[in-house]
């Protein structure tokens, strides 16, 4: 969270306004622990609350602004047998995991949070309390002290990223970040296919045509009524087929390969540019970014090894998105 959702809540149902956050749930009970580290109730509810008032205006953007989210809790939509609402709150709750886990080690990377950021997070604070109506607050749970705690978690969370990742080797070889571009033509031969006979043969035409002088994959496939489309590999590329990689990489730059055949597909590929500037580029970038993760991953895990972090499911259950928060 930035403070980016200074939204109005509007509720449907009853709400309570009371000294406990949330229809009844104590907020200074204990939602979690791990070493030298208590997750309140007030901190989790509010999180959770919160994420749930993130989803639930995906999915009416989703639903185009006139589907009802009141049932989408209870659903099974990753089809693992967790309802939405929990998955939800287990994602919350590991965050939190992650973000209590990068404040106990600021110090490991000479990180503080200066005057600025606490002015910044007091400002922050102060427009969504400000923002949200009574009745929103009290069913999110959300106090000063509470919103002003988590914008501070993720104050944190973004400096840390930053210096952990600031470790990481940026320099990624031409040769490693090179993209290819090709052009492919794919007909499906598979089993399942009703037309695997009928593109069979006209992949056997099409082998033919593409060995006659001045034929081209873009002619003999509209001449045979097929599609070319087009993309760009690296050396690592695991997402093409095995077989249309090595006959990719036997290719110069302008040259097409004859039939190519697997179990489901035929392919006919041409190798458009040994080396596609912009895609190369993108390549490079994503090829850091991964390393950035990977690091940032590592270091937190690490960190998170034997750190004894417990939820208590039992407070966690009282947490419930039975009223809508949009």
């Amino acid at each position: 969270m930035k403070a980016k959702k200074a939204m109005a809540l509007i509720l449907a149902g009853a709400l309570c306004a009371s000294v406990f956050t949330g229809c009844g749930i104590n907020k200074n009970a204990t939602a979690a622990t791990m070493k030298n580290q208590t997750v309140t109730m007030g901190v989790a509810n509010f999180l959770c609350r919160y994420e749930q008032a993130a989803m639930e205006d995906l999915y009416k953007m989703y639903l185009g602004g006139s589907g009802s989210t009141d049932n989408i809790w209870s659903k099974d939509l990753s089809g693992n047998g967790t309802t939405l609402e929990d998955s939800t709150k287990d994602q919350a709750m590991e965050e939190l995991h992650e973000m209590y886990t990068l404040q106990q080690h600021m110090s490991d990377y000479n990180v503080k949070i200066t005057d600025d950021d606490k002015a910044a997070i007091q400002e922050a604070a102060d427009k969504f309390m400000a923002a949200n109506s009574q009745e929103a607050l009290n069913e999110m749970g959300a106090t000063q002290d509470i919103v002003e705690e988590v914008l501070t978690l993720y104050t944190v969370k973004a400096k840390m990223k930053t210096a952990i990742e600031a470790d990481v080797d940026t320099n990624v070889s031409d040769e490693e970040a090179n993209m290819r571009a090709y052009s492919m033509v794919t007909l499906d031969i598979s089993e399942d296919s009703d037309d695997a006979a009928k593109n069979k043969e006209i992949a056997k035409k099409m082998e033919a045509a593409l060995k006659e002088d001045g034929a081209t994959l873009d002619k003999v496939a509209e001449d045979n009524g097929q599609k070319v489309t087009t993309g760009t590999y690296d050396a690592d590329n695991d997402t093409l087929d095995e077989e249309v990689k090595k006959a990719l990489d036997g290719l110069k730059e302008g040259e097409t390969s004859g039939l190519i055949e697997t179990d489901s597909n035929a392919y006919f590929v041409r190798i458009d540019s040994d080396n596609d500037k912009d895609a190369t580029e993108k390549n490079r970038t994503s090829i850091i970014n991964q390393r950035k993760d990977d690091l940032y991953q590592k270091v937190l895990s690490g960190w998170q090894e034997g750190d004894g972090w417990k939820v208590d499911e039992s407070a966690i259950k009282k947490i419930e998105f039975k009223n809508s928060l949009t």
